[in-house]
C-alpha cells in the first residue's frame, strides 16, 4: 500500500472515530417527498423497494429509489440515500466500493464535470461497470451540506469539518444508473442530462 493510500485510510479512520464523539447537534429530518416524480421533461416512478438486508446494510434514514424516463426511452435509475448523521455503523456507502460486492465489475472510474443551471461547476464520479453482458454507466455524487462532491475522501473531510464547526454530519449519496446500449458516450450525455434536471431538487430533501 503506497503512502497517499496510507494517509488517506488514517484520515477516513480519524474522521470516522471524531464524528462518533463530536459535539452534535439536532440534525434536519429528510423528507423524500421534496422530490416530485416529475422532474423536467423526465416522469419517474417507484422501483421496487430495496429488501430487508439490504436496508439494514445501507442504514439510511431515508431513501429514494426510482425510475425516470422521458419521450427519448431509455430508463435512467435514481437512488438517493440520507444519512442524519455519520455514525460507525450508519455512513454512506460508496457505490465504487459496493457494486462490487453485488457482481458489478467497474471497467472505468473518473469524474465529469457537471453543471446545473446557473450554479458553479460541480463534478460527479463517473463509472462504466459491467455484469455478465448487462453494462451500465454510473454517475453519483456526495452532497454534504449544500457541496455536491465527487470524492470519497473530500466528502469524509468536509464532514469532519462540518461536526467540528458546527456538530452535524447529516449528508446523501445521489446515484445515477444508465443502462448502456450500443454507445457509453450516449448513455453519459442521457445520465448527465438528468443530473443536471435532479440536482437543484436534491438540496431541498433536508427539511
Amino acid at each position: 500500500m503506497n503512502t497517499r493510500r496510507v494517509v488517506a485510510l488514517v484520515v477516513i479512520m480519524a474522521s470516522t472515530g471524531v464524528l462518533a464523539h463530536a459535539r452534535r447537534a439536532t440534525p434536519p429530518a429528510a423528507d423524500v417527498s421534496r422530490l416530485p416524480y416529475t422532474v423536467g421533461a423526465w416522469r419517474g416512478a417507484d422501483a421496487p423497494p430495496l429488501s430487508p438486508e439490504t436496508l439494514s446494510v445501507l442504514a439510511a434514514d431515508a431513501y429514494i429509489n426510482r425510475t425516470y424516463a422521458d419521450n427519448a426511452g431509455t430508463p435512467v435509475g435514481l437512488y438517493v440515500a440520507l444519512y442524519r448523521e455519520q455514525r460507525p455503523t450508519a455512513s454512506i456507502h460508496s457505490p465504487l466500493h459496493c457494486l462490487p460486492g453485488t457482481g458489478w465489475e467497474a471497467l472505468e472510474v473518473g469524474t465529469v464535470p457537471v453543471i446545473a443551471g446557473a450554479a458553479p461547476a460541480t463534478a460527479v464520479r463517473r463509472m462504466i461497470v459491467r455484469k455478465g453482458r448487462e453494462r451500465a454507466l454510473v454517475l453519483y455524487s456526495y452532497d454534504v451540506h449544500g457541496r455536491m462532491l465527487a470524492n470519497e475522501l473530500a466528502s469524509k473531510l468536509w464532514l469532519l469539518h462540518d461536526s467540528l464547526r458546527y456538530g452535524r454530519s447529516n449528508a446523501s449519496l445521489l446515484r445515477v444508473v444508465v443502462p448502456i446500449g450500443e454507445s457509453a458516450a450516449a448513455a453519459e450525455r442521457r445520465g448527465l442530462e438528468f443530473v443536471r434536471s435532479v440536482l437543484p431538487y436534491v438540496s431541498q430533501l433536508w427539511s
